[in-house]
Order: C-alpha cells, then sequence, then structure tokens
C-alpha cells in the first residue's frame, strides 16, 4: 500500500470516529460518513484524480466500501478494519504455509489501526478468501480448514450479537428523545432513525417557541399533534421525492411547521371571532 493511501486512511479514520460521536447510521444499523472529493483535496493538497485512485486502492484492500446517494451528492463512505492480527496469529501457529495474494498482508497493513463497522459484513475479511501456496502436508490443510471455519462461525456469531445490542442501544436512545413528546408524534418520529428525530425535535421546539413568540400565544405540541403529524409525513414525502436528507431539507421543515402553525391559530380565531359575535349569542 502507498504512503499516499496510508495517510488517507489515518484521515478517513478520524472522520469515521466522529461520525460514531454523532451516531451517523443508515438503515442497517452501519455507521457511515461523508467526505467528498473536494474537501479530501483541501485537506491532502492533491488533485481530485490523485484521490479518485487513493480511494480505488483503499477499496482494492478492503479498507473502503463507497455507497452511491444520488446526482452531485458525494457518496457515503464506510470504513473497515483492516484483518493483519488473524493473518499474523495463523502464520506463528501455520509455519509451514505461506501466504499468496493475501489482502490483508502484515507488509501492507502494519501501520494501520481503524474501527470496524457494527454489523459490517464479515466477507469483507473473511480467511476463505485467502489462497494458499499447496503444501504437501494434508494435516496442515485440515488444521487451516478448522481453524478457518471457526474463524467465521465466530465472526457470524458476533455479527448477530453486535446486531442485536446496537438495536436495543438504538431504541434505547429513540426513547430517550422521544419520551417528552405526545404520543402519535412518539409512534411516527420512530420510524426515522435516531440523528433524524433529534434533528426533527430541535426542529420542531424551535418553530413552535418562535411561533408563540411571534403571536404572543401559548400552542403546546398537544394542541396540535394531529397536524404536525401530518406536516412530518408530507416532509418525508418530500424526502423521497427529491432524495434528500433530513439535515439538508430542515429548512423546508421549519417552513411548514409554521405555516400549519398559522393556518391553525387563523382557524381558532375565526371560530373565537364567529362565537363572539354571533347575534344568538346575543
Amino acid at each position: 500500500m502507498s504512503a499516499e493511501a496510508k495517510i488517507m486512511y489515518a484521515l478517513l479514520k478520524d472522520r469515521f470516529e466522529l461520525s460514531i460521536q454523532n451516531e451517523w447510521v443508515d438503515r442497517n444499523n452501519n455507521i457511515y460518513f461523508i467526505f467528498s472529493n473536494k474537501h479530501l483535496c483541501e485537506y491532502l493538497g492533491y488533485g481530485e484524480q490523485k484521490i479518485i485512485k487513493l480511494k480505488k486502492e483503499l477499496v482494492n484492500f478492503n479498507l473502503l466500501t463507497q455507497e452511491r446517494v444520488g446526482l452531485n451528492k458525494p457518496n457515503r463512505l464506510y470504513l473497515l478494519k483492516p484483518n493483519y492480527d488473524i493473518e499474523a496469529s495463523l502464520t506463528k501457529e501455520l509455519p509451514n504455509s505461506q501466504f499468496q495474494n493475501n489482502e490483508f498482508g502484515s507488509s501492507r497493513t502494519v501501520n494501520l489501526s481503524g474501527q470496524e463497522l457494527p454489523n459490517s459484513q464479515s466477507n469483507d475479511t473473511e480467511l476463505n478468501n485467502t489462497n494458499y501456496i499447496e503444501n504437501e502436508d494434508n494435516d496442515t490443510y485440515d488444521m487451516n480448514d478448522i481453524i478457518s471455519n471457526t474463524l467465521i462461525n465466530n465472526n457470524h456469531h458476533s455479527n448477530h450479537t453486535n446486531h442485536q445490542k446496537t438495536e436495543f442501544n438504538n431504541d434505547a436512545l429513540k426513547f430517550q428523545v422521544l419520551e417528552e413528546l405526545p404520543q402519535q408524534l412518539q409512534d411516527y418520529l420512530s420510524k426515522f432513525e435516531i440523528r433524524e428525530i433529534r434533528i426533527i425535535k430541535s426542529v420542531l421546539l424551535k418553530g413552535k417557541k418562535s411561533f408563540n413568540t411571534s403571536h404572543d400565544t401559548y400552542y403546546r405540541l398537544e394542541d396540535v399533534e394531529f397536524e404536525i403529524v401530518s406536516v412530518l409525513k408530507r416532509f418525508k414525502a418530500m424526502l423521497l421525492q427529491k432524495n434528500e436528507t433530513v439535515e439538508a431539507m430542515q429548512g423546508y421543515l421549519m417552513q411548514s411547521i409554521k405555516a400549519e402553525l398559522e393556518e391553525t391559530h387563523a382557524l381558532y380565531m375565526r371560530r373565537k371571532n364567529m362565537k363572539q359575535y354571533n347575534i344568538f349569542n346575543q
């Protein structure tokens, strides 16, 4: 692996750890991060073609995967952990076997360390993808198969356990963020990811406070619960239609909430005035 690719990996690892803190997780509970080619060029001082080449190098070493999001949008990046520890352990246990075309040879990854994604598929780093030079000792082959199968089974079990733990933690975080909201809002917002919920909740509270202040009134979320859920449903449809993120569309959400509150307040005032000036009430 080139020195430039190692430097990029270290930079991506820092961004990945920031995503862990911000809980950027996709629908499969895998942690992703965004680092556009433009910003990588600014940080590393390379041209865009060089950045693309270094990314491909990391992909070839199974240290990085990319997911296309949409037109003119940066890809989602998923960082993987080098598997040099397993390779080194097997080299010590099987001194007569030699590795050929190992994607995670210690000479290539000795200076790299990373955080493996929760629930990342084990076939990114599984041992059974490593090819061995033929050896006349059949016992060595048998031992190698046993160790490979054991490691693979352990990886699957570990991934399943991690998935359950991640789901449990995710549900706990959602409960904490949503518990002070009305029930209908809780039920609908629970379908979003935790980071999206935090953004939406923040916009809801700010929009309500701004409206109450400007109109010298006091609406609670409980008073407009049904209307806000309708706004959120239209907002979700807009996200799908435009293929945008909650973060990118929070300004639109704020405008929609205020417009809904304006309409609700106007309707309330009309009804109030009708009762006040109704001749049959005199």
